[in-house]
């Protein structure tokens, strides 16, 4: 939620919302902006949490969630559940299929063809109905066509940024069962958000980078650009690392991740600072290791061990702004 009213159905953007608890000024009761709704809801100011393992606190953006043991009425338009019904509804039944009980699954293996542009072989989706059935699911050999494709691109971002919106896996988890092929993925398997990084590297790194498509979570840190007189002409936005603790004296492990494309102007309009959801399928590189003499002591030296992420998108929709 980006915005809730008082008891006297005045506005409140999040935006005043942090103003006024930056100036110490008095936040009153909130309730859902829905009118239909109007359930009890609070602020919670951007902040850092410690996090086990990790050498710097993760930052947590500002938000507005019910409170606890509250839920919204039915109809409101800020509940997650009856937006994924809305965003699934519009899907194409290839990419979000019907299980029992109303639940459905999302099939990443569609996706991983559509964007690598070789399909898979092996583990192949085999949709209700068994393998033929539907539209040639499944067929090993699977790739969507440009308007197929572009649906699930729109209904990855769309649960992507309802995701990013909620404070876990769990509304989400409830509606929609990952697959790929046959395999079924937990959801903490497929969003990162800024402080697991490691996780990320360490699920590719096991599947020797054969994996199943990726969404993380990443502040903008900075760009970088090829020299105009370079062959090949390429852009990196780099994302803010994640530092972990090591039970070696002396020793840090970083986990950088970064997006490289062509188009500058593109990758520049996400601005430093800014937080962004990234999908698609991911490179890494095995760690390196180098050492240099600590900044502030010359008697002491600094293994840091390197961890690389990098995804190349092939469309401009693999990467959207979060909240």
């Amino acid at each position: 939620m980006r915005s809730a009213v008082d008891a006297t159905s005045r506005l409140y953007p999040i935006e005043e919302l942090h103003t006024a608890h930056d100036a110490n000024a008095a936040i009153p009761n909130l309730l859902c902006a829905d009118p239909i709704c109007r359930k009890p809801v609070r602020y919670v100011p951007r902040h850092q949490q410690n996090r086990k393992n990790r050498i710097e606190p993760v930052d947590v953006p500002a938000y507005i969630g019910l409170t606890s043991g509250s839920m919204h009425a039915d109809g409101c338009k800020f509940d997650a559940v009856k937006r994924i019904a809305l965003i699934v509804d519009e899907s194409d039944p290839d990419f979000v299929g019907a299980l029992d009980e109303g639940k459905r699954d999302l099939r990443l293996l569609v996706l991983h063809n559509g964007l690598s542009g070789k399909p898979l072989s092996g583990n192949a989706l085999v949709p209700p109905g068994g393998a033929g059935a539907g539209s040639g699911m499944g067929t090993k050999t699977f790739r969507p066509s440009g308007k197929k494709l572009d649906s699930y691109l729109r209904t990855t971002s769309d649960l992507l940024a309802l995701r990013e919106l909620c404070e876990s896996d769990a509304v989400l988890a409830a509606q929609l069962t990952l697959r790929f092929g046959t395999k079924r993925i937990a959801w903490s398997n497929f969003f990162f958000t800024k402080d697991s990084y490691d996780e990320a590297w360490e699920l590719l790194h096991k599947a020797g980078g054969n994996a199943h498509p990726l969404a993380l979570v990443a502040e903008v840190k900075s760009h970088f650009s090829s020299k105009p007189d370079a062959k090949y002409k390429s852009t990196f936005l780099n994302c803010r690392s994640l530092y972990r603790k090591t039970d070696i004296a002396d020793t840090i492990e970083s986990f950088e991740v970064s997006v490289l494309h062509a188009d500058a102007a593109w990758l520049n309009s996400f601005t430093v600072g800014s937080n962004i959801i990234m999908f698609g399928i991911w490179e890494y590189k095995a760690a390196t290791e180098t050492r240099r003499t600590a900044p502030n002591d010359d008697t002491r030296t600094i293994t840091y061990i390197t961890h690389k992420l990098t995804l190349k998108p092939k469309f401009k929709q693999q990467i959207l702004a979060a909240s």
